[in-house]
């Protein structure tokens, strides 16, 4: 079944093919396990477990275009942050203490903002906003295609811009991606409406038949069936394809760009470098589940958002994503090229991690970052 619904035989989403569909789910699995014998363990797992010298060789791999010594700087970093006691702070020891509790909001607001800029609404329901663009019915479903194959050029690509320039900055300039995009959409929607709603307005219809009448991107993905008139006077009204809704196709290709190669790349990159070895776990466990808890909201109320708020229904998303640049820019620490001490001053200053994981903030007067 694709996202409109409908069954094509044409496709593995099919009545008797969708079971292959998901058994492809194992090919990708295969080789990544297959591949993964080849992965060294951690450095922080091998420091944990007395290991240093192969974690030496595993920073040293990782760092071939630098200086030896830059490993065992790094090294010694992480020796300090772990200390003697490897110990794995709980959520009520996170929660008492500043600095750590400030970890944890950072890495809540990060995973939030992964989720709340709307991917979900975009990916889901992109085969209606093609569709009112102007593409056949035949060629959507290869325009999702390309929708999908952009994220995945842009990944290799942000991974380049991560490495460069340091994860706050990019997922800094992904929100800001996530802002012109959502403000595009809204308003060739808005225009998409207007001019719609011009053409025809019928006195005698459904709340539902009237949502699709007014030309809005996602009405047809809440309710499925119409009367034959109805659809009748949609293909009538919508003879042509409307300019704006090109601009709707162009703020996907801006939001995709700005996720895929911005903010889902250099998210997780972040996280590690916010949160300290005695946090780390139980900030990607709850973090974890905040993000799924995220996915599943943008995922099930855009149909009542649009039955709602109509061509404004992205909007909700877009006020997110500015909150959430707002803390971030506030809130968050630039990482690239910081120590992990410079770093944790900006969450709390001195703490007891100091002496319990040989944490020494010697600079933490002196840093404003």
């Amino acid at each position: 079944m694709n996202r409109m619904g409908c069954y094509d035989d044409n496709v593995l989403g099919s009545l008797t093919l969708w079971p292959v569909l998901i058994g492809l789910g194992v090919l990708p699995s295969f080789i990544y396990l297959i591949a993964s014998i080849n992965i060294p363990e951690t450095p922080y797992y091998l420091l944990r477990h007395g290991r240093k010298e192969e974690a030496l060789d595993v920073l040293t791999e990782l760092r071939k275009n630098e200086d030896e010594s830059v490993a065992k700087q790094e090294v010694d970093e992480i020796e300090n942050e772990i200390g003697d006691s490897g110990k794995v702070f709980g959520i009520v020891k996170i929660l008492k203490n500043k600095q750590y509790r400030n970890q944890l909001i950072a890495v809540f607001a990060l995973y939030a903002n992964l989720m709340l800029c709307g991917v979900n609404n975009i990916l889901f329901y992109s085969d209606l906003i093609f569709k009112e663009a102007g593409i056949s019915a035949d060629n959507v479903t290869f325009a999702t295609i390309g929708v999908f194959a952009l994220q995945f050029v842009m990944a290799l690509i942000g991974a380049k811009f991560v490495d460069r320039f340091g994860g706050l900055k990019v997922t800094i300039a992904g929100s800001i991606g996530f802002i012109v995009s959502l403000t595009l959409f809204t308003v060739s929607q808005a225009m998409v409406y207007k001019q719609n709603s011009a053409v025809s307005s019928p006195l005698h219809t459904t709340a539902d038949e009237q949502l699709l009448t007014n030309g809005s991107a996602f009405a047809s993905v809440t309710h499925s069936t119409f009367t034959a008139e109805t659809t009748s006077l949609i293909a009538s009204a919508q003879k042509g394809a409307n300019p704006w809704s090109f601009v709707s196709v162009l703020a996907i290709g801006i939001f995709m760009v700005a996720w895929s190669g911005g903010t889902h790349i250099s998210t997780f990159a972040l996280l590690g470098e916010l949160t300290i070895e005695p946090t780390r776990a139980t900030c990607f466990s709850y973090g974890n589940a905040v993000m799924w808890t995220t996915s599943w909201i943008v995922s099930f109320v855009p149909p009542y958002l649009q039955e709602a708020l109509g061509p404004y229904s992205m909007v909700i998303w877009l006020g997110f994503t500015v909150f959430f640049l707002v803390y971030m820019v506030i809130c968050i620490p630039d990482t690239k090229g910081r120590t992990t001490n410079q770093i944790q001053a900006k969450f709390g200053g001195k703490t007891d991690s100091s002496a319990s994981f040989g944490i020494v903030l010697t600079e933490v007067e002196s840093l404003n970052v």
